[in-house]
């Protein structure tokens, strides 16, 4: 900020959300990140954070994300493009019911 002029400095928005978020990968396999931010008022973001994530720590990922709208709900591989077949714990807030892959699994124990 020291090499800003004042009006450079008033210009720039500083964000008012900050969240810190950690990815887990409880599978094991390393694959690129897909999430999807939705926000308050509706609107979604989607970043893809390559696969070279997992290097400096193999079981968790955090990201930090400075937002000026407050997010309401995330999700991992919101379009199913990777190769996770528990989708349950994909999202945040927690969604109900069982995944896709539980309930098939369930239909062929009966």
């Amino acid at each position: 900020m020291d090499n800003f002029s004042p009006e450079e400095r008033k210009s720039l928005k500083e964000p008012k959300y900050f969240y810190e978020v950690t990815f887990d990968k409880p599978g094991g396999l390393v694959m690129p990140l897909i999430v999807q931010y939705e926000y308050e008022d509706g609107s979604k973001e989607t970043i893809k954070y390559p696969v070279q994530v997992w290097r400096k720590n193999d079981s968790e990922v955090r990201k930090v994300i400075a937002s000026d709208k407050e997010i309401k709900k995330i999700i991992v591989d919101p379009n199913l493009e990777t190769a996770d077949i528990d989708t349950s714990n994909n999202s945040w807030p927690k969604r109900k019911g069982l995944s896709k892959f539980n309930k098939k699994k369930d239909q062929l124990k009966d």
